[in-house]
C-alpha cells in the first residue's frame, strides 16, 4: 500500500511539474523573449550612440545621416511594400513632406548633437520624446491631460533642466545655449513626426509606408546639406572603425532595432516601451564610461533618474487611460533615435 501511495504522489509531482512547465513555456518564455527583444533594442540604440560619437571626427554629421538613410531606405521601402497600401498625392503633400522635414531633422540632429555633446546628453534626452508626445496631443485634443500626467511632464521639465543644466546657459564657460537647443530639438521633432503620424494613419493606416516616404524626403533634403561635406570628405583617412559605425546606424540602429523593437511592442503592454527608454540612458552611460572614458557628474546623474521618473508617471497615466481590452495591443512610440 505504502509502495501505491507514494506512486500516486510521484505521479501527482510529476503531473504538477508538467502542468507548471507547460504553463511556464505558453506564457512566461513569450515574456521574457519579448522584453529581452526590447532590451536589446535599447542595446543597439545606445551603442550606435556611442560607437558614431568617435566616427562623427571623421565623417561629418550631415554626410554620417545621409549614408545611414541610404542604408536603411531599400530595407525600408521592402517593409512598406509588404504593409501594401497607397498614397494620393494629397497626402503625400499634406503629410509626407512636413512628416520628411521633422524626422529628418530628428535623424540629422542627433549626430550634430552627439558630435558637440557626447552620446550620454543625446540619449538622457530621447526618453522625453513620449512626454513630449503626450503634451503635444493635448494641445490638438487627442488625449486627455490628468493630473498623473501633468505631474510627470512637471518632473520630467525638472529632471531635463537639471540633467541638461540649462541653469547654467548665464554663466561663462556653462551648458552652451545652441547646445540645449539642439538637443531639445532632436527629440522633439522627432515627437513631432510621431503625433503627425498617429493623426495621419487615421485616415491612411499605412505607417510604414508613411515612414518610407518621410524618410526618402529627408534623405534628400540631408544629401543637399550634405554636399560641402562629401566635398571635403578624404575617404582615405576615414578609418575602418567610422564606416562601420557608419553601417551599424544604418542597419543595426535604423533597421534591426526598429524591426525587433516593432514586433516586441506588437506583443506587449503599450506603455512599457516609454519605460524602456530610460535602459537606452543606462546602456550609454555604462558604454561610454568603457569605450569613452566619459564621466556622468552626479548632478547630471539626479537629472537622468528625475526624468526617467517622470516618464514613468507619463507611462503610468496612459496606461490608466487604455481600456482593459486593448492594454495588451496599445500602439506605442519607442524612443528609438
Amino acid at each position: 500500500m505504502a509502495t501505491e501511495k507514494d506512486a500516486e504522489r510521484g505521479d501527482g509531482t510529476l503531473a504538477r511539474r508538467s502542468s507548471l512547465s507547460e504553463s511556464f513555456s505558453e506564457h512566461d518564455r513569450g515574456q521574457i523573449v519579448n522584453h529581452a527583444a526590447l532590451w536589446t533594442a535599447q542595446l543597439i540604440w545606445a551603442l550606435m550612440h556611442v560607437l558614431s560619437h568617435d566616427a562623427l571626427e571623421h565623417v561629418e554629421p550631415t554626410a554620417f545621416c545621409a549614408l545611414r538613410l541610404a542604408l536603411a531606405l531599400p530595407f525600408l521601402a521592402i517593409s512598406a511594400r509588404k504593409e501594401g497600401g497607397s498614397l494620393p498625392w494629397r497626402a503625400v503633400a499634406t503629410w509626407v513632406v512636413p512628416m520628411g522635414a521633422m524626422i529628418g531633422a530628428a535623424y540629422l540632429l542627433v549626430f550634430v548633437a552627439n558630435a558637440r555633446s557626447g552620446p550620454t546628453l543625446v540619449a538622457c534626452v530621447q526618453p522625453i520624446m513620449p512626454v513630449s508626445v503626450a503634451v503635444m496631443s493635448y494641445v490638438i485634443g487627442l488625449e486627455r491631460m490628468t493630473r498623473v500626467k501633468a505631474l510627470g511632464v512637471i518632473v520630467v521639465f525638472a529632471g531635463t533642466v537639471t540633467a541638461l543644466r540649462a541653469y547654467e546657459i548665464f554663466q561663462t564657460g556653462g551648458m552652451n545655449f545652441l547646445d540645449i537647443f539642439l538637443l531639445l530639438s532632436q527629440t522633439n521633432s522627432y515627437a513631432v513626426y510621431v503625433v503627425m503620424l498617429g493623426v495621419a494613419t487615421k485616415t491612411y493606416p499605412y505607417p510604414l509606408l508613411f515612414l518610407f516616404l518621410a524618410t526618402a524626403v529627408a534623405e534628400f533634403v540631408v544629401l543637399l546639406i550634405a554636399i560641402p561635406a562629401f566635398a571635403r570628405l578624404d575617404v582615405s583617412r576615414v578609418p575602418a572603425s567610422a564606416w562601420g559605425a557608419v553601417v551599424f546606424a544604418g542597419w543595426g540602429s535604423s533597421v534591426f532595432a526598429h524591426s525587433l523593437n516593432s514586433w516586441a511592442v506588437a506583443r506587449v503592454k503599450g506603455v512599457l516601451p516609454t519605460v524602456y527608454s530610460g535602459v537606452q540612458v543606462i546602456f550609454t552611460i555604462v558604454l561610454s564610461r568603457v569605450f569613452l572614458r566619459e564621466r556622468l557628474p552626479w548632478d547630471r546623474g539626479v537629472g537622468i533618474a528625475v526624468t526617467i521618473l517622470g516618464v514613468c508617471l507619463v507611462a503610468r497615466a496612459k496606461y490608466a487611460e487604455t481600456p482593459d481590452a486593448t492594454r495588451r495591443d496599445a500602439p506605442s512610440r519607442s524612443c528609438g533615435a
